[in-house]
């Protein structure tokens, strides 16, 4: 380690400025470490192969036995397989006879990484097991932490999440307490708050965000880490409505890991895609889904929601039934993928399908237990319900859902919610409270700037529920006159416009609807009672 003043660059000068043959097996490993915390991975797994070999060479089998597990780290995680695999072999050489020592515990942690990165979950957990126990025994707090943590994701990766949830706070308490060393630190930050978020566990996700980029801001070197824990804290940053500081959190967050190691960055794209998309704009949210997918990131739902606005009905639920056709994803993206879908399917006019989906959403919720994963069913199963013409138990799911979203103080889904409850008091006869919902949320949408939304409760603050397909106001008095069988002709005559205009109209309702012909769209028409 360098000293407590010096700078991770200021090392590397110094020490690259020798001729590597005249470094100690020592400073060959302390050069390693610069190399990473400077972001240079590649760099940084190869000297630690030759501080390996400086080692083993001297008789030094403890030290050598660690810069090979962090050579292993270094091309495990960043999906070099093979190299990894060459590595987790050299590793099980030298602890042969020392399965007692200290050194074993971090090799029984790169068993357990190995094994659940292999499918092998009993055995990656016995050996995280052994990992903890020896860390225990030894006094090592950053193995004890390491493998309590990993061993808590392995329950986690059982169905098992109570527990492995407890696992990772007895871990957290080290990391957040300054326990450990940095190396470490990091690690457990960044794969815990991956598990809180794919656990839609926001409680601990906002803890531990809120804690790590605290940390974060003490690292006056390296982009990796800082980067990655923006990601998770900036999609909280969404979800409690802080948009523009969110907007700007994720364009540092890209230009970090972009510059580091772009798989990562695959994520924050998707981010900057949902802002953008929430304030409606399409086109900078397609490009950002686009960057994102490049990197690794699928693009779904948040595209699908994008060609849904759009009114491209057909397109979107065949990329959502595609995306969920794959391998389950973990709940909280299954959900969203789920609600997605729902949303769709009722605006296509099939309530069966939404109706299906909404009981596979229902399904995910129960089993993981996440308050916010119940208030997106909620949402989803009051709009089922409202189609399906029961008022009375669409009001019940969605006042849960609106009262969910806001003790979890997140305003646009609270709002969202608040527009179904509008339109659901209104069926009801309630007047007076369906004008406080609506109102209610108007505010909310006018905070944070959302358009799209804005536009809908305005148009049902005047009277009007919002029109199948997000058509204009215009384009439904074109819609109408083609279900009275007019010709362009005619509508030209009685709207006074062009029959050019006309057939423009037609074509981007046509569009918008999904639909193939002017027969489909009257079918429309009349199916959603515009006619």
């Amino acid at each position: 380690m360098p000293g407590r003043r010096e700078a991770w660059s200021d090392v590397h000068r110094r020490l690259s400025a020798r001729p590597l043959d005249e470094l100690t097996p020592s400073e060959l490993g302390i050069l390693a470490d610069a190399l990473f915390w400077l972001d240079q991975p590649v760099e940084s797994a190869a000297m630690w192969h030759r501080a390996y070999l400086a080692h083993h060479d001297g008789g030094d089998v403890a030290a050598a036995t660690m810069a090979a597990w962090r050579a292993f780290f270094e091309h495990f995680q960043v999906g070099e397989k093979a190299t990894a695999s060459g590595w987790l072999q050299r590793l099980r050489q030298l602890i042969r006879d020392r399965e007692d020592t200290v050194e074993a515990g971090y090799v029984a942690v790169a068993e357990a990484g190995w094994a659940h990165a292999e499918g092998d979950l009993e055995a990656a957990l016995e050996h995280a097991g052994r990992a903890a126990e020896i860390g225990r025994d030894a006094r090592d707090r950053n193995l004890a932490a390491l493998a309590t943590e990993t061993r808590g994701r392995i329950l986690i990766a059982l169905d098992q999440a109570p527990a492995g949830l407890r696992l990772l706070d007895d871990a957290m308490v080290s990391v957040i307490g300054g326990e450990l060393d940095p190396l470490f630190t990091g690690w457990i930050y960044c794969e815990a708050l991956a598990v809180c978020r794919d656990l839609a566990d926001m409680r601990r996700a906002t803890e531990w965000a809120d804690a790590a980029m605290r940390w974060c801001d003490g690292i006056r070197e390296g982009q990796v880490y800082p980067g990655i824990c923006r990601v998770h804290r900036v999609e909280l940053e969404c979800l409690r409505g802080a948009w523009t500081n969110a907007e700007a959190e994720i364009a540092r967050a890209c230009d970090e890991l972009m510059s580091v190691d772009p798989r990562y960055a695959g994520e924050a794209f998707y981010l900057a895609g949902e802002i953008r998309r929430l304030r409606g704009d399409h086109a900078g949210a397609e490009d950002a889904y686009r960057r994102g997918h490049e990197l690794g990131r699928p693009p779904q739902p948040g595209l699908a929601l994008v060609r849904l606005a759009q009114g491209k009905v057909d397109a979107a639920v065949a990329a959502l039934r595609r995306t969920l056709d794959g391998r389950p994803p973990a709940p909280l993206a299954r959900v969203r993928l789920l609600a997605a879908l729902a949303e769709a399917e009722l605006r296509a006019g099939d309530v069966a399908a939404a109706r299906a989906a909404v009981d596979d959403l229902t399904r995910v919720a129960d089993e993981n237990g996440s308050p916010y994963l119940h208030a997106i069913q909620g949402v989803c199963h009051g709009a089922v319900l409202l189609s399906e013409g029961d008022t009375t138990a669409a009001l019940e799911h969605l006042g849960r859902a609106r009262d969910g979203f806001v003790g979890l103080r997140m305003p646009f889904d609270a709002a969202r919610a608040q527009v179904l409850l509008g339109i659901a008091a209104r069926r009801a006869g309630d007047a007076d409270g369906a004008r406080l919902e609506l109102t209610a949320a108007r505010a909310a949408f006018v905070r944070l700037a959302a358009a799209a939304d804005l536009e809908i409760v305005d148009a049902l603050l005047r009277g009007h529920e919002p029109r199948r397909g997000g058509l204009t106001d215009r384009q439904v008095e074109v819609l109408r006159l083609v279900a009275q069988g007019r010709t362009d002709r005619e509508i030209a005559t009685a709207l006074v416009i062009s029959e050019h205009t006309v057939a423009r109209h037609v074509s981007n309702i046509r569009t918008k609807l999904g639909v193939p012909s002017r027969a489909a769209a009257t079918a429309f028409a009349y199916e959603h009672d515009l006619v």
